[in-house]
This record gives C-alpha cells, structure tokens and sequence, in this order.
C-alpha cells in the first residue's frame, strides 16, 4: 500500500456505539481505500474503543490507533496529526457519520490550494439523543426500545450506513443555529468572522498549514465550545481561506453532554484572554442568542428543544 493522500483522525473517548456506526461511514467513501489512513485517539481509558476499532477492521476498514492519558479533544487530535502520515488532515468526531462521497470532495477541493480549510454542513440527529446505543435502540437508563416502536425505522445500523445510504441521509434535515451561522458567515458574513469555517465534524486543510498555524491549544484542556474555532481564528491570520462545500454532509449522532455545556463560557474566556478580539465575545453572543448556554439536558437525558451549538 502507497502513501495516504489524506489521514481521517478521529478523537474518542467513551462513545463506543457511535465510534463504530463513525468507523462504517468510512467503508462506502467513494475514495479509493488506499488513498486514506483512519487514526483513532483514544483519550483516556476510553472503555470499548478496542472492540469498535476491531469491528470496523473486520469489516474491512484499516484503523490505527493511538493511545494518550486523559488530555482532552485538542491534544488527541494534535497526537492523531503528529502521527499522520499523509499531507493533508480531516478532523472527524466520534460521533458523526460522513456522506459517502466526503473525502474524495474534501480532498478535491484542498488539491489546488495548500491555504484552504474546507468543511461541510452538519445536520443533526436529535432524535438520537436519548441512546447510549443508537443501532440498538438502548437507552442510556439500559432500557431497550420496544420491538414495535416506530421509533426503531429510525435507528442507524452499520449495514443501512454501508449499504443504504439514502435511508440515513432523508433523516438529515435539521441544522442547528451554530451551524447556520457558519454557512451564512462563510456565504456573506464579515470577513473578521470567517474563522467560524473551523468547525463541524469533517474539517480538512494541508497539513503545513496545520503545522504552521502550531495545531490545536492544548490549554482548552477539558473545556468545550471553542477549541477548533480558535484554531480558525489563528488560520485566518495566516491568510487561510475557508469554504463550506454543497452537497457533501455529515450526520451528527446526538447525546447528551453533560457537564461539558458548563465549560461553554470559560472555553470561549480562555479564547478571549488569548487575543482579546471583541469580535470573540461577538461571535459567542451569536451561538447563545437569547440562551444562557448553548443547550441543557431534560431530567431524561434528553436533549430538549433548546438547539445547542
């Protein structure tokens, strides 16, 4: 096998259910197999990211993994860069599933500019977000879907990702107000705020220009909201260019989050101390609208109407 083109790195840390529906979204891309690598982070002990890994490597998809001590999402993405071996980097969550034809347009568009960032619109599975195990219906109390719900026609299966496609992308059809406001950014919003373009599962650049930009802010640590945008920001005073591209997508697998919605305002703190560029705390008052944080958790676990970023 030659060398990758491109290397698909993905951060986990503790989502096996969604980790491995993640993993099988790589088996149908229309780019050629040979032409990417897939590095898995586990960060921390990461419980059952060694069966997901060995699920998606037998069935047929190549998986590296690395290990690192619980650091947080930006130095597990910075330790799956690190041991990239291809020239250009596709960030991925966990949690999300890709179109089948998202790598081989990504790549296509990174081909004839070494200073572009490229991502694609999320679309958001909300009712996803009371399953631990989303393929399986299992709830995160350990309760089973009834074998009659409807809601079961719904559930996402490896083999429906791998072999029906079109089952799954007629679900994709919300998209939350972060994700708006990146594509109306990009489309016709002021250039200060086009660092907005880093974000979303599925943002890919060159790797020098990674490198050049010093990667992710380690000092995020466990804080959550504006690690990546923050990496835009410092893209974009490199004279980065950001594009978000038509008809490739990704599905976002929702679940609660937990504690991490409380670390929203110090992530975007730690953003501002940083640069002290009022068009940050701009930017953050657009995500939170009327909203005190970006979303919260029902005494179910279910993620409630308010729409998060």
């Amino acid at each position: 096998m030659g060398v990758p083109v491109l290397s698909v790195i993905i951060p986990t840390s503790g989502k096996p259910e969604r980790l491995v529906l993640a993993l099988h979204s790589l088996i149908p891309q229309t780019l050629c197999r040979g032409r990417f690598e897939t590095i898995v982070v586990a960060d921390g002990p990461a419980p059952g990211t060694d069966a997901a890994v060995a699920t998606a490597r037998a069935a047929g998809q190549p998986v590296r993994l690395v290990r690192t001590p619980a650091l947080g999402q930006a130095a597990a993405r910075n330790r799956g860069a690190a041991a990239a071996h291809a020239p250009a980097l596709l960030f991925m969550d966990d949690d999300v599933l890709l179109s089948p034809d998202y790598l081989e347009t990504a790549l296509a568009h990174l081909a004839d500019e070494q200073n572009r960032v490229v991502r694609a619109p999320v679309y958001l599975l909300r009712y996803l977000a009371p399953f631990r195990d989303p393929e399986r219906g299992i709830r995160y109390d350990g309760q089973p879907l009834h074998p009659g719900a409807a809601m079961t026609r719904r559930l996402v299966s490896r083999q429906a990702i791998v072999e029906d496609w079109p089952s799954i992308a007629r679900q994709c059809v919300h998209r939350n107000r972060f994700e708006r406001l990146v594509s109306d950014t990009l489309a016709n919003g002021p250039a200060a705020h086009r660092w907005l373009g880093y974000s979303g599962s599925g943002v890919a650049l060159a790797k020098p220009l990674f490198d050049a930009a010093g990667g992710y802010d380690e000092d995020f640590g466990f804080r959550w909201g504006a690690e990546a945008i923050e990496l835009g920001y410092r893209l974009m005073r490199l004279g980065a260019e950001f594009r978000d591209l038509p008809g490739i997508f990704s599905a976002h697998m929702d679940h609660p989050r937990g504690a991490s919605l409380d670390s929203f305002a110090a992530s975007f703190d730690h953003f501002f101390a940083k640069h002290r560029d009022p068009a940050i705390r701009a930017i953050e008052r657009l995500i939170l609208g009327e909203d005190r944080r970006p979303g919260s958790l029902s005494a179910s676990g279910a993620m409630p109407a308010v729409e998060e970023i």
